[in-house]
């Protein structure tokens, strides 16, 4: 457990920096109280950091794969709570509420418990957008160091991926290189909003919204705000660039165009934002019937938007209750689905839809031709048995955290509907889903109105939903624990 304590108190260290950068934010704009609270917060996260670092940088340390999943879940545990504490105090509510902002933030879901956001200031509202930031690289990193050397849950194991050695080198290199290409396409998508008509600070916050596919506003209201098709465009391109695998853009970016046209899920997931786009196009056009203030084309802009924002799991609205212009099971489903595997998008993942669909249609052929020997291929993805397993295993397990947090929610709240919705919008980390405006028989509560125990229910989901719930049983392994 060397291991685990030695990057669990890097990973700290981290969260104790980026503390200080809404601080700086607070102390420019006169925000003095929340700036010391940050400073203080800080100051004891870095202390804690800084002290279990140096009493273990001379020991010997290794990360099997147990370990691993331990370290997974406590750099999702452990940040969240820490990170509830200044807003607690900078939005003068509860704990829970502020635990459930902070793991709402953290775990790109965009779901917020606050009833307003002004409270919180220029360094709480930015500290929001951060901790989305924050979690989308995490994301990337837990995945392309711990999940997918491992295999767990049938995500792809990539050549992006460098093993580990005794002191971590490889591992380090491998996690600098998602943190620099992760920070340079944030910068990117900053830079391009602000030659919109967007404010600095506010297109700084949704570019790291954007770009780890979160959810979180930095005003009280929708896109339509700003009245910008260019931002809107821009927000949506890297929507579905967030959705997307990482090890695509690597192949793009090296210009390996024949593995890079093998690579069938990020394909899928852009048609899929494109037919959900179509569809919601469409939507609009009804919607809209009679109106002289919007045409065909704003139809198919805002539909195009709406569709990246949904597959992406970022949950932004074009316009008020955007999301909801298309009947509530088919918007649970792309929800559900998500996005690319190796990506910040939520979501089961269109590598293990496109898993089981393969199988599916192989055990088809099976019934014409018996004895034919056929491998399950998508692409350039190969998916033998003991990844159809472990795909499986991860749906069923995935489907369980649904349905029970869906039933604990509902003993709480007045309607089932909005229970199962705001359930899968929290596994799938699309918060924004639940709130959009649906018409329902009763009025669904707002993330701000549900008991203690439903947000305990959703900060409980949402985490599950981001760190895989196999990799949960895997930390929990008796055995190992035993040895």
């Amino acid at each position: 457990m060397i291991g685990v304590f030695h990057l669990l108190s890097l990973a700290l260290a981290g969260f104790s920096v980026a503390l200080l950068l809404p601080a700086a934010i607070g102390l420019a704009v006169g925000e003095n109280h929340s700036a010391a609270i940050f400073v203080v917060v800080a100051g004891l996260v870095g202390f804690l950091a800084g002290g279990a670092y140096f009493a273990l940088r001379d020991r010997t340390r290794s990360l099997d794969r147990v370990a691993g999943y331990v370290l997974v879940v406590c750099v999702w545990v452990i940040p969240p709570l820490l990170a509830a504490i200044p807003l607690m105090r900078i939005a003068d509510t509860t704990y829970v509420t502020a635990l459930f902002e902070s793991v709402s933030g953290y775990t790109t879901t965009g779901a917020s418990a606050l009833k307003a956001i002004a409270p919180l200031g220029f360094s709480g509202i930015f500290f929001r957008a951060e901790l989305q930031w924050l979690g989308g690289l995490m994301t990337l990193l837990t995945i392309v160091a711990v999940i997918s050397p491992s295999g767990l849950g049938g995500i792809p194991r990539v050549a992006l991926v460098a093993s580990t050695d005794r002191h971590f080198n490889r591992l380090g290199a491998t996690l600098r290189q998602i943190t620099l290409t992760y920070l340079t396409i944030t910068v990117a998508c900053a830079a391009l909003l602000l030659a919109t008509s967007i404010p600095p600070f506010e297109a700084v916050c949704l570019a790291l919204s954007t770009v780890s596919t979160g959810g979180f506003m930095p005003i009280q209201g929708n896109l339509s705000v700003y009245d910008s098709t260019l931002a809107e465009f821009i927000i949506a391109i890297f929507m579905l660039i967030g959705a997307t695998s990482i090890v695509w853009h690597r192949m793009m970016l090296e210009g390996r165009w024949s593995m890079m046209a093998k690579h069938r899920e990020s394909y899928w997931t852009i048609a899929m934002a494109l037919l959900a786009g179509l569809v919601y196009a469409v939507g609009y056009v009804v919607q809209r019937s009679g109106s002289d203030a919007f045409s065909f084309l704003d139809s198919l802009r805002d539909g195009f938007f709406t569709g990246a924002s949904l597959v992406s799991t970022t949950g932004f609205d074009a316009h008020a209750s955007g999301l909801a212009a298309l009947p509530l099971p088919i918007v649970l489903l792309f929800a559900l689905i998500g996005g690319s595997a190796i990506s910040t998008a939520g979501g089961i993942k269109y590598y293990r839809v496109g898993g089981m669909l393969t199988l599916s249609l192989q055990e088809l052929r099976r019934l014409v031709y018996p004895h034919s020997i056929r491998t399950s291929r998508l692409g350039s993805a190969l998916y033998d048995l003991a990844q159809m397993k472990s795909i499986w295993s991860s749906l069923v397990a995935s489907l369980a955290v649904i349905v029970a947090a869906a039933l604990l929610i509902a003993t709480s709240e007045p309607n089932f509907d909005g229970a199962l919705t705001a359930a899968i919008a929290a596994f799938s980390n699309v918060g924004p889903v639940y709130s959009t405006g649906w018409p329902a028989p009763d009025a669904w509560p707002a993330y701000a109105d549900f008991s203690a125990f439903a947000k305990l229910v959703m900060i409980a989901t949402m985490i599950l939903g981001r760190i895989e719930v196999l990799v949960l049983l895997g930390a929990l392994n008796l055995a190992y624990w035993r040895s």
